[in-house]
């Protein structure tokens, strides 16, 4: 069922019945369970009161209220005139910088986004107004349902014969099932994306385009291994055309590695790519596994950046190896180009454009540094996304205006009253004036150097950039490579450098 409807309603507490109303039916269509309904309906409380307590006396501009129901979710998309509360009334707390769980959080809002909604987007668009979204995740059955943590396949299995493999794109009927239990079969409960756990959403990401799955299939039909591109995933939610996609969910059954299948499927995956017509691939292995970082770099991937605590800890995800580390994950940023790169011109901050210059050019990349001229004029545009699975907050800047400084700090507030959010990504243009402004906004506000991503959103060069507030034993991680040390030493000296520089009360 795709299904969307709109309800228009003045921005007075005597419509909250009608807003209540409106989500309970759409979560009735959706099939979601009594819990989660009524979780819903107080995530439509939330949000339209918190419009109302915005809004004048007597509000002109009416609230609407949007919602679309598709097979794989339904998103409810809350959009208002109101004015927004200021920074100077939405500070958080005065607090130590790595202590933010002693903040008095809104706790309503941030109970709802993390027990109702998968994903919550918050978004300033200027003089059109305000707009929060929340997506919920329709119920399906999950592969891992099927087992208890006692009925884990054993993953000590013995190798397979030598055999020929069919190298595919996923298509059949029960191709969905077979890659979900194989996913199962390598990670058991602990593979960091959900997704991957359900066959009907697997079928559906990939009609949708959201994804394209290769299989490696053995001489008797099993699915032995799965690669995939995701278009649009975490971090590029926002982007409207996607020239670049993300490698990702791949994964060899125990009893068939060493098989050389990772690359026989990713010579697939490029070809998919290639005709699909993007113009380059990334992915992020983790920060502990040197041999995924080594394999990308012997598909002519580079690193381009570092993102600390990226992951959410287990039982989310956990390495292939038995150690079970207390921290989130680490991930790395690799970038491969799939035809030649134009020569890019960008608006660095002067403190990382060294960086900057030395990531393009083991990336081979030719850019040019533009002359800052004049400072940022009119209204920013900042949106803020949290990703309940990841437990991760990210904020994009869309449009630099005068006030930049107090939009990045009403999107962090945003993320981190009303989520809880400790793990901040934020990305920059670079090929569009303004960035040295954000970046030093930024900076002030806690955030620290991630590093580049070529062709990332909208096909523009981003910076990336970071805020924690959890504790991370930077010794534990484990880069392979000279650039991705060289990565390593400036993201965590640039971490060390901001937070010995914020002021007390730098809230």
């Amino acid at each position: 069922m795709h299904m969307k409807s709109t309800l228009s309603l003045p921005a007075t507490i005597a419509a909250l019945q009608l807003v209540q109303g409106f989500g309970r039916e759409l979560a009735v269509l959706a099939d979601f369970d009594t819990n989660r309904i009524n979780a819903i309906m107080l995530a439509c409380e939330e949000a339209f009161v918190a419009i109302v307590e915005r809004a004048a006396a007597d509000p002109i501009e009416p609230v609407l209220i949007c919602g679309e129901l598709t097979p794989l979710e339904l998103t409810l998309s809350f959009s208002d005139r109101e004015m927004p509360p200021s920074p100077d009334e939405d500070e958080l707390p005065h607090l130590d910088a790595w202590h933010l769980d002693a903040a008095q959080l809104n706790g309503m809002g941030r109970l709802l986004i993390r027990a109702a909604s998968d994903e919550a987007l918050w978004q300033s668009l200027g003089q059109e107004g305000n707009r929060l979204t929340l997506i919920f995740k329709r119920t399906a059955a999950s592969i891992s349902m099927e087992h208890t943590p006692e009925t884990i396949p054993d993953r000590h299995q013995p190798p397979a014969e030598e055999q020929t493999y069919i190298i595919r794109r996923a298509t059949l009927e029960d191709d969905w099932y077979r890659i979900a239990r194989t996913i199962f079969y390598a990670y058991g409960h602990t593979y960091h994306r959900d997704d991957i756990y359900y066959p009907e959403r697997l079928k559906e990401l990939n009609r949708a385009g959201r994804l394209v799955s290769v299989v490696a299939v053995t001489a008797t039909g099993d699915i032995a291994g799965h690669y995939a591109l995701e278009l649009g995933g975490p971090g590029q939610i926002s982007s409207k055309q996607y020239v670049v996609a993300e490698s990702c969910m791949a994964v060899v059954t125990p009893g068939h590695r060493g098989q050389g299948l990772l690359k026989q499927m990713r010579k697939q995956l490029e070809s998919e790519a290639c005709r699909l017509r993007l113009h380059g691939l990334f992915s992020q292995p983790a920060a502990n596994q040197p041999l995924s970082q080594q394999i990308n770099e012997t598909f002519g991937a580079l690193p381009c950046a570092l993102s600390l605590a990226l992951l959410a800890s287990s039982p989310h995800f956990q390495t292939t190896t038995e150690d079970q580390t207390a921290q989130r994950e680490s991930c790395l940023l690799y970038f491969k180009p799939l035809t030649p790169v134009a020569p890019r011109r960008i608006y660095p901050p002067v403190r990382h454009q060294a960086m900057l210059r030395e990531t393009y050019q083991a990336c081979g990349i030719p850019v040019t540094v533009a002359q800052i001229s004049g400072t940022a004029a009119g209204t920013s545009q900042v949106s803020a996304h949290y990703l309940a699975a990841l437990d991760l907050g990210t904020i994009r800047v869309e449009v630099v205006g005068a006030d930049i400084a107090a939009a990045l700090q009403a999107a962090r507030n945003d993320l981190c009253r009303k989520t809880g959010a400790r793990v901040l990504n934020l990305t920059v243009c670079l090929t569009c004036p303004g960035a040295a402004e954000t970046c030093a906004a930024a900076e002030r506000l806690g955030f620290f150097y991630g590093g580049l991503a070529p062709l990332y959103d909208d096909g523009e060069d981003v910076l990336r950039m970071q805020y924690l507030d959890t504790t991370l034993d930077i010794t534990r991680l484990t880069v392979a490579g000279p650039f991705a040390n060289r990565l390593l030493d400036y993201v965590e000296a640039d971490r060390r450098r901001v937070g010995h520089t914020l002021a007390p009360g730098w809230q």
